[in-house]
């Protein structure tokens, strides 16, 4: 995954706020979802829970990698779709992201209301999003964004 992560995103990775909060949780502490072919991994998404306030019924998707020579077929919606299906499985209610809501309102992605939620670093507001597992959920969600320990 890394050198997927490396190509897609790049060294300026490391200063994303979303990458500084999944850096804050082990790696076994995160979900995903990966398509290979072959040997080769193609695609992949991590989700990482999420405390937001003093709820723990969030988690953050994220990063949505895609090989070049993959994209523009549905491997990312694809793989979206599974990620949520796993978040739900997992009893998380709420889905955020940090990204272009041309792209990710194909999945059932919505604005989050400016000053709702809070990152830790540097985020542009018009860039949270969130998908309702759970009708209702993102009026519940108030306050600071942290991640933390799956549950369980």
């Amino acid at each position: 995954m890394k050198d997927l992560c490396a190509k897609c995103l790049g060294p300026g990775r490391f200063a994303r706020t979303a990458y500084r909060l999944r850096e804050q949780v082990k790696t076994e502490e995160h979900l995903g979802v990966n398509v290979f072919e072959g040997d080769k991994l193609i695609g992949t998404v991590s989700l990482t829970a999420l405390n937001i306030g003093a709820s723990k019924s969030a988690c953050l998707l994220g990063p949505l990698l895609i090989d070049e020579n993959y994209r523009s077929k549905g491997l990312g919606l694809e793989l979206i779709d599974d990620a949520i299906r796993l978040a739900k499985d997992k009893g998380f209610q709420i889905v955020l992201l940090v990204g272009d809501l041309s792209y990710y309102e194909k999945a059932g992605f919505k604005h989050v209301p400016p000053t709702q939620i809070h990152f830790p670093g540097p985020v542009n507001p018009a860039r949270i999003l969130a998908y309702e597992i759970e009708n209702g959920a993102l009026a519940n969600l108030k306050g600071q964004v942290s991640a933390t320990r799956l549950s369980g």
